[in-house]
């Protein structure tokens, strides 16, 4: 993956980077409280870059120093950013401990279902602490609809841990600490751009593997990039 993003770096701007998100939060931002942005899992955060402009502690969390770099490079260059009130915390969490504050707004983007279930009730019950009355956890997962969801294959949870349905959400995030304020179920096929940063990743990925016969990598590569249904879960949660 490290080669996937050295190429998504180099070929997506930032403001392509801020426009292909969903990002829900835009409609809450008003009613943030009082204390620091953190994205968990941040890679080359679209989020906190939306974000860039707030007059907030910006605390960018990732396992990959190549991705906070990524990040800061990008960062400087958002007109808006005062690169001063952000912070890179080069980490494995939960293994490892976020700085211990409370935050205004927490980011799970696609960080949750590298995890099993009862995991991540017990990364959302440890986070509790970090959270006071008004802090929006926002959440995106690959849902059960996901196009490599294969219950009957035993080695279906061997990378993705687990596929979400709306309920299992609402078993991580207890009705009793959370109120669920957005939802939304998305299907989506892949756009152009994507598949050609794909196919750009998938022609170094075979050479770094050792595959050199072009015709193989030609077809291995076309069934890789037929039509894929991404299925996702977004959901805005907000402390009680």
């Amino acid at each position: 993956m490290k080669v996937y993003w050295e190429i998504y770096f180099k070929n997506v701007p930032n403001d392509k980077v801020i426009n292909q998100i969903t990002n829900p939060i835009r409609e809450y931002e008003d009613e943030l409280i009082d204390g620091a942005i953190i994205d968990i899992g941040c890679g080359q955060s679209p989020f906190l870059l939306d974000f860039s402009w707030m007059d907030r502690e910006i605390i960018a969390v990732d396992h990959e120093q190549s991705q906070l770099n990524f990040l800061k490079q990008r960062a400087l260059k958002q007109d808006d950013c005062n690169i001063d009130n952000w912070k890179f915390c080069l980490l494995e969490y939960p293994r490892e401990d976020i700085p211990d504050k409370i935050y205004s707004l927490i980011i799970f983007a696609n960080f949750l279902h590298f995890f099993p279930l009862k995991k991540c009730i017990e990364i959302v019950e440890t986070i509790q602490k970090n959270t006071a009355k008004g802090t929006l956890i926002y959440v995106s997962v690959h849902s059960n609809k996901f196009y490599e969801n294969n219950p009957s294959d035993p080695n279906n949870n061997d990378y993705f841990k687990h596929y979400f349905t709306p309920e299992d959400l609402e078993t991580v995030f207890k009705k009793g600490s959370f109120e669920k304020i957005y939802i939304a179920d998305i299907e989506k096929i892949d756009s152009r751009n994507h598949r050609s940063i794909v196919s750009q990743w998938f022609d170094k990925a075979c050479r770094k593997e050792g595959i050199t016969n072009q015709k193989k990598i030609d077809f291995y590569k076309s069934e890789y990039l037929k039509n894929k249904t991404q299925s996702d879960i977004i959901a805005i949660f907000k402390k009680r």
